[in-house]
């Protein structure tokens, strides 16, 4: 089996103490493999933010996926936005990204949705870059076909009608369309502050869009929150860990038999189906 634990949109600067004091002890229960952080790590992008960011990210066990969101370029010095919108991000976070992580259950990897500015009003906007995401299915695919294919990102790819934020990702619908039909089974997302898991079906093959809770201040009237994320031979648990303000509960768990998802598709597993409807399993909330 294989631990990940989600996270997304600390917002150094902004972040919830509390939460990240108590955060720990949860952690060691949990007993992850790797840590997946699905952007906004900081919230102006100031080297103080970084150090604080990069100390946090460099305490937590084992093996980190990272990807920057639009939080972590210079708010602050339009210069350095249009010139340089990476280069702390590079500095403070990159050496402690390992960029791939495989073992015998799961492949990660990370793409950046997030630009520095961009030629319309709203920089925060994600973008999805076509080329740039066909290398990373074609990187996913000389792995072995039973692995499960996670993409990381900080943009959801579409907004679920759940969320508070309701803007369109550049590239969004296409590029998820891609994912599914080159087999990737699962996109962990950030950006908009609350939890969620999505059965979708772009493609030809099912796929997963999941969503991390944010440990920051700025939590849009939902309790701080994680994700962890459980695979083994059968299925993919993704259970929401929330802080109350005094511990840490697991709840909202969404159980999916890995056989209906990309991964067992390219082994030529067919679905029954019903009226043109694919019969999968449903989530399970406990």
């Amino acid at each position: 089996m294989t631990s990940i634990l989600h996270f997304a949109d600390i917002h150094f600067g902004v972040e919830d103490g509390d939460a990240l004091a108590r955060l720990d002890a949860t952690i060691e229960r949990l007993q992850p493999d790797v840590s997946v952080i699905s952007g906004d790590v900081t919230q102006t992008g100031s080297e103080e933010e970084f150090e604080a960011a990069a100390k946090w990210i460099e305490g937590l066990a084992g093996p980190k996926v990272i990807t920057a969101g639009n939080h972590d370029t210079p708010m602050y010095g339009i210069l350095d936005r249009i010139l340089k919108p990476f280069d702390r991000y590079a500095d403070y976070i990159d050496p402690l990204d390992v960029g791939r992580y495989e073992d015998d259950d799961v492949v990660i990897l990370s793409k950046n949705t997030a630009r520095g500015v961009q030629m319309k009003l709203d920089w925060s906007v994600g973008v999805v870059d076509l080329d740039e995401l066909d290398a990373k299915i074609a990187d996913f695919n000389t792995s072995d076909w039973q692995k499960l294919r996670f993409l990381n990102v900080h943009h959801p790819f579409i907004y679920p009608p759940e969320s508070p934020l309701q803007k369109e990702t550049d590239n969004g619908p296409e590029g998820l369309k891609r994912l599914a039909d080159g087999n990737c089974d699962v996109v962990l997302s950030g950006h908009v502050h609350v939890p969620f898991v999505v059965e979708r079906e772009p493609g030809g093959s099912e796929l997963l869009s999941i969503s991390s809770g944010t440990l920051s201040t700025r939590r849009r009237d939902n309790n701080p929150a994680f994700n962890h994320i459980q695979v083994d031979d059968d299925e993919i648990v993704v259970t929401m860990v929330e802080f109350t303000g005094e511990e840490y509960l697991r709840s909202e768990k969404f159980r999916k038999n890995r056989r209906d998802l990309s991964a067992w598709r390219r082994d030529g597993y067919t679905q029954m189906r019903k009226d043109g409807k694919v019969l999968a399993t449903q989530p399970i909330r406990d």
